[in-house]
């Protein structure tokens, strides 16, 4: 394999090479994605069996990848092409209930941070002792600046920025978020369009078509929240707003936990049916395939080989084993430069499928669990046009959210935004001056007390 990659890289015996390094990649493939499978679906297992089979309710296609691993690794039957489609089908399914939760995680995000500014009013306190905008405005520039990493220092100023008390025009807002976009001309349209996505989301103007479909409960709380006018809130309706936060949000998070762990899976099993046909045998898989089939014939409630203790037993002859392959998947991971390079070869030696193939597995490989296995490369740059386009609509978004709702929310929205941005300081001077002006110009006691002990809790985390 060593020898084919540096042949690929010199331009060398390409022919040859491009007709070996299919198997010999999908080879690699394999067996990595079987050691991760086994953890992971034996992993899956116990926490089913912990919770009672809760995990499992929030899936109901879960049964289809059962029966999918069984025929594979119990029957020992060949890849179909239908079962591929199954599996490619339940990620998709997975992914967009992921994007319905992500939805709603903002849109409750925006609440609570509205909410988080209210809260002192039924808290009989005060401005600290001692305290001035000075000082807190000092102890802010500090935590952000002793960071050498100007990407560390950017994130602490996103923080900062997201939760300082916010008095801003809406014009100032639009020109503010016009400068931010402006930024991606002569870039890539695929950048653009990540960050128009992600200032969406952040700001409730990203709503999936499923959404409400797949998650009613959170949508009636929703509906609920937007009845609430923050100006005149009484105690007993922030004591059940905060309550359906907490809840909804304690939801979320054991429902995208549980996602999470399905779509290891998922990306696992995917991994060994792309590669299942230049698959080797040696002690390795020959244990992963061991667990996989008798964790299976677990879930499945059938008689199994070996029970729970003698799985967890077999563990010890994969230990190192992950470690010692990741070097060699990454090092022969030459995918880019040869679609970079050699398509056209593909193209003449009718190896366009085979290909097709290989450049799926560094995706399902990568960190981005939900990547899009469908997504094409863009390298289109944004013109003026496009830029100018794509601003008008943003702020035509946001003025007819605005117009929706009250003045509180719309700040929260504004912070979340502006946290988003691209930096949009020139030097030092312009962020201190922001902080200190934001800080000092709140005369909202609670909302100004509610600001100084989330920066703080920023500075102490």
């Amino acid at each position: 394999m060593k020898k084919i990659v540096g042949d690929l890289l010199k331009n060398r015996n390409v022919e040859e090479s491009l007709k070996a390094y299919p198997k010999q990649f999908k080879e690699l493939n394999y067996e990595y994605a079987l050691i991760r499978m086994a953890m992971n679906y034996y992993t899956y297992y116990t926490m089913v069996e912990e919770d009672n089979g809760l995990v499992i309710d929030y899936h109901k296609e879960l049964s289809t990848l059962h029966q999918i691993i069984e025929n594979t690794f119990y029957k020992n039957e060949a890849v179909s092409e239908a079962d591929i489609t199954q599996v490619e089908a339940i990620r998709k399914d997975v992914i967009d209930n992921v994007q319905d939760l992500t939805c709603y995680v903002d849109m409750f995000n925006i609440y609570e941070h509205a909410l988080n500014r209210v809260e002192y009013r039924f808290k009989d306190e005060d401005i600290p002792e001692g305290y001035s905008d000075e000082d807190l405005t000092r102890k802010l520039m500090q935590f952000i600046l002793e960071d050498e990493d100007r990407m560390a220092i950017n994130q602490k100023i996103s923080q900062v920025i997201g939760q300082l008390p916010l008095r801003l025009t809406k014009n100032k807002f639009f020109e503010m978020l016009t400068q931010g976009i402006s930024i991606y001309k002569e870039g890539t349209k695929k950048s653009l369009d990540d960050f128009l996505y992600m200032i969406k989301t952040t700001s409730m103007l990203e709503r999936t078509e499923s959404m409400q479909e797949n998650y009613p409960h959170l949508e009636e709380i929703f509906d609920e929240f937007k009845k609430i006018e923050f100006k005149s809130i009484s105690s007993e309706q922030y004591d059940d707003m905060r309550y359906n936060i907490d809840k909804s949000s304690e939801y979320i998070e054991d429902t995208m936990n549980g996602y999470l762990m399905l779509q290891e899976i998922i990306n696992d099993l995917l991994l060994i049916l792309y590669t299942k046909d230049a698959s080797a045998e040696n002690d390795t898989i020959a244990v992963c395939e061991d667990i996989i089939k008798n964790t299976n014939l677990l879930f499945l409630k059938k008689f199994a080989e070996k029970n729970e203790d003698e799985i967890m037993d077999m563990f010890v002859a994969l230990e190192g084993c992950q470690e010692e392959l990741y070097p060699k998947l990454t090092s022969f991971d030459v995918t880019d430069q040869i679609k970079e390079s050699y398509m056209e070869q593909i193209g003449n030696l009718g190896l366009e499928n085979e290909y097709a193939t290989v450049f799926q597995l560094p995706k399902l490989n990568s960190d981005s669990m939900f990547i899009d296995l469908e997504e094409v490369d863009e390298t289109e740059t944004v013109d003026e046009a496009y830029v100018v386009q794509q601003q008008e609509a943003l702020i035509a978004a946001y003025s007819a959210l605005f117009k929706d709702n009250e003045k509180m929310i719309n700040r929260a929205v504004m912070s979340m935004a502006l946290s988003e941005l691209p930096v949009f300081f020139n030097n030092i001077s312009e962020l201190q001056d922001y902080i200190y002006n934001n800080l000092s110009i709140c005369t909202d006691k609670a909302e100004k007390l509610a600001c100084i002990e989330i920066l703080n809790g920023i500075m102490e985390a």
